[in-house]
């Protein structure tokens, strides 16, 4: 389905975008309170355990409004039938993650708890650092943190995680699997959660900027490969040095892909 059919699906109520702008607030107030947190801690155990929290406290409202969008709102019903997406389904864990430095921070602090799952970021990163999205689905290069077909970090994974909801699992596949992505017509996701994640992003980002360090976001793997090899970055990015290199990527042609990544 095309764009006119997304921003159809995209038309939010009033009360509904009251409630999105009042989010873009209450986020940048909470991310503003652990920021400071963060800066007057004594260790480096203390500045992670209030960026963690920033992404706990935050992350999860993406789950629980959009749980109050289905329960209340009139199509709430038609949606929740109409979604796809169920356990063990990772057709779109072969998606460059877009993330907020605390989010890569937070996941982070969970990587480096196990040995299997830093070595899969160190491998992995070298392979995705620069290239664009629909040649890692037809690279098929899988997230670092899948195990066994699911999300090893399922209670700290990222928004963007949290806000990609299917309505039709077979198209899912079709983008993995097709060899050419790029040529696909674009996905449509139910846009309330998606819209959400996008609301806190906001928040997060306003308040880093005022925080006056680096604010934009970063490929999650490639973030994390940095906090790993590099422990001390996240103190470093706390005092505004430039540690984080921003989401990008270059403008690769297919002809001069690599081979495929089982």
């Amino acid at each position: 389905m095309g764009e006119a059919k997304r921003r159809k699906q995209d038309a939010f109520t009033p009360a509904q975008m009251a409630r999105l702008e009042a989010l873009v607030g209450e986020v940048y107030r909470r991310t503003r309170t652990g920021m400071a947190a963060a800066k007057a801690a004594l260790d480096d155990a203390g500045r992670a355990a209030a960026l963690v929290a920033i992404h706990a406290g935050t992350a999860t409202q993406v789950g629980t409004l959009t749980d109050e969008f289905l329960a209340t709102d009139p199509t709430g019903p038609a949606v929740r039938k109409s979604i796809a997406c169920a356990k063990g389904c990772s057709f779109c864990c072969h998606a460059n993650v877009e993330v907020t430095i605390i989010e890569a921070i937070a996941v982070a602090q969970r990587v480096a708890t196990d040995p299997g799952l830093s070595e899969s970021v160190l491998t992995i990163a070298p392979k995705v650092d620069g290239i664009p999205p629909w040649m890692r689905y037809d690279l098929r290069i899988p997230c670092p943190l899948l195990r066994d077909g699911a999300c090893s970090i399922y209670d700290v994974r990222p928004r963007v995680c949290r806000a990609h909801v299917s309505y039709d699992v077979r198209l899912c596949e079709e983008v993995l699997t097709s060899g050419n992505s790029r040529s696909l017509a674009p996905m449509v996701t139910f846009g309330w959660p998606r819209t959400v994640s996008k609301a806190i992003g906001h928040g997060i980002v306003g308040a880093l900027e005022h925080e006056r360090v680096q604010s934009f976001t970063v490929e999650m793997t490639i973030a994390v490969e940095t906090i790993l090899r590099a422990p001390d970055s996240v103190a470093r990015w706390l005092h505004g040095v430039s540690v984080f290199k921003p989401y990008g990527y270059a403008s690769a042609e297919r002809s001069s892909a690599p081979q495929r990544e089982m």
